[in-house]
């Protein structure tokens, strides 16, 4: 949200790349499961692809910062109560009807009153929305909310009334294919075959560059990486291991896009049970780990030490808040005698070391410990993910990079009773803090609000983030190399096959408001330029990974 005190259009998509643009016929995009049809309702992580076929309000550019996309314009009061939307001309349904400030509203209105674990908690502060023509939506905040223009505004998909206003009650979502305002439409899905998505031609940010994109299903990362080798794939959007990378590169037809990634692995800690239930256990396996240590084994990765927010965010602490104290790390733990198990994915060689390395910190702490590897499913369960108690100690799980564009994330992940809490963490010191990171009234309080939130979650450990992987995307330019590599979430993203038409005179678009180094976005917050040129677009799909905090409800 924009700093109150004036009304101000954020600015709008300029051109991703120059053209001409490069083009193909057929792309073919590998991953590693099936996922329904796709719907916000349906989907379970796959939120990129889901994206293809619905818009958002705003979108985030190359840089990270959100702009108007599905809107042409967005606005917000002198004093933050009220953000005026003005629908983006041309902008149309896939069955034909334009869209209208009405779809917005009906969303709005619909996830509230049809819970759902990400968009719905994203809508609390939104207490109506009118419609006094069909091109504006007007929305009323309960309370000012700093993050609005990342969530609901660039996260929630928008839907169509005329399609979802009948839907039976017993229904998750419409018959048939979903039908969205996006670039790509859902030919086919099936769990046997993967998905087919064909260009929308005409669509009103522009012609997709790519007219098929093909989505064959590949299980098992070694796997994909292979069908890459021998040229049954043109890309990967899940990120490779560093070796894997070195070893693609070799092959000329390749090229390997690299970048930080927003997308972190974290310690989740059971605290509902002993001994994770008490804070000086928790602070204490903080203390055995060694995040450089950690980082170095797993290859080219950034350590977590500001928590929970990559290093690069605007939104980081300023300096480290998890210290490698191995003393205090030995005194905290001295009373722990049962031995504790780590779970960690059966799929993902990467967190797996991970988990080796925390094994042996707790070892040499003095605790007996061990490493299972088990099935995504099985770990889900374990966690509490697949609707069933959790039964876990310690587990390597896959933070959402959402989190460091939009802190606010963090209270649903960490706040008491909040269906995203997979630690059962409770505190209303902790529900406080996360209450003003979203209600600041400027982004130096805000940021203050968020340093004291990322602060306690050190303090109080009910997990431990332990690192950022690098995001390593091979693809064949020889095949289409049109790629645009977001801030923060990498590759697989619509700014890769759609070119947004160039500003009009009168949209607001300066060097520094376009996502340029040091310049601030639609929100007036400061955004750090990322180190180079990540996991998945967006919170994604966690790779190969046990990611589910995407699961519906």
């Amino acid at each position: 949200m924009p700093s109150h005190g004036a009304a101000v259009a954020a600015g709008s998509f300029a051109p991703s790349v120059a053209s001409p643009r490069a083009t193909a016929a057929v792309l073919r995009i590998p991953f590693p499961q099936y996922d329904g049809t796709l719907t916000p309702y349906t989907f379970n992580s796959d939120y990129s692809l889901m994206t293809l076929l619905y818009d958002t309000v705003m979108w985030r550019d190359a840089g990270g910062i959100p702009r108007p996309w599905l809107a042409d314009s967005v606005a917000t009061s002198a004093d933050g109560m009220t953000v005026n939307i003005h629908v983006a001309p041309g902008a149309r349904w896939q069955d034909g009807p334009p869209v209208t400030s009405a779809d917005i509203a009906f969303t709005f209105t619909y996830m509230r009153a049809h819970p759902h674990e990400r968009f719905t908690p994203e809508l609390a502060v939104v207490s109506s929305v009118d419609t006094p023509d069909p091109a504006t939506a007007v929305i009323h905040l309960s309370h000012t909310s700093s993050g609005f223009d990342e969530e609901p505004l660039s996260d929630v998909p928008i839907m169509p009334e005329h399609i979802w206003s009948n839907l039976p009650a017993d229904a998750l979502s419409p018959e048939g294919m979903p039908v969205g305002s996006g670039p790509y439409k859902l030919a086919s899905a099936s769990p046997a075959n993967g998905y087919r998505f064909e260009a929308v031609n005409g669509y009103f940010r522009g012609t997709p560059a790519v007219q098929t994109i093909e989505v064959p299903l590949i299980h098992d990362a070694a796997a994909t990486t292979r069908a890459l080798q021998d040229h049954k794939v043109d890309a990967l959007p899940i990120s490779v291991s560093p070796n894997d990378a070195l070893q693609l590169q070799r092959d000329l037809s390749v090229r390997v896009k690299s970048g930080a990634s927003f997308l972190g692995t974290v310690l989740l800690m059971n605290t509902r049970s002993s001994p994770f239930d008490r804070p000086g256990v928790r602070r204490a396996v903080s203390d055995a780990l060694n995040l450089a240590q950690i980082a170095s084994a797993v290859g080219q990765a950034v350590p977590a030490d500001r928590g929970y927010l990559h290093p690069d965010s605007g939104w980081a602490p300023s300096g480290p808040v998890q210290h490698y104290d191995p003393p205090e790390a030995r005194l905290g733990l001295s009373g722990v005698d049962t031995p504790i198990t780590v779970l960690a994915p059966d799929n993902d060689t990467t967190q797996q070391a991970a988990g080796r390395q925390v094994v042996e910190a707790l070892e040499r702490a003095g605790v007996n410990s061990k490493l299972t590897t088990v099935s995504v499913s099985e770990l889900n369960d374990a966690v509490g993910a697949g609707d069933v108690a959790p039964t876990y100690q310690l587990a390597l799980w896959t933070a959402p990079a959402l989190a460091s564009y939009d802190p606010t994330l963090l209270g649903r992940l960490f706040g008491s009773g909040q269906p995203l809490n997979l630690t059962g963490y409770a505190s209303q010191e902790f529900d406080a803090d996360a209450a003003r990171v979203d209600t600041a009234s400027d982004p130096a309080a805000r940021h203050a609000a968020v340093e004291s939130l990322v602060d306690r979650l050190a303090q109080d450990a009910p997990a431990v983030p332990l690192y950022f992987a690098k995001g390593e995307f091979a693809v064949r330019p020889g095949v289409y190399d049109g790629w645009v590599f977001v801030t923060g979430s990498g590759i697989l993203d619509k700014l890769s096959f759609v070119v947004p038409a160039a500003p009009r005179p009168g949209d607001v678009v300066s060097g520094a408001d376009a996502g340029s180094s040091n310049g601030s976005g639609s929100a007036g917050v400061p955004f750090s330029p990322i180190a180079a040129s990540l996991a998945l677009a967006a919170a994604v799909i966690a790779g190969y990974g046990a990611f589910r905090w995407l699961r519906r409800a």
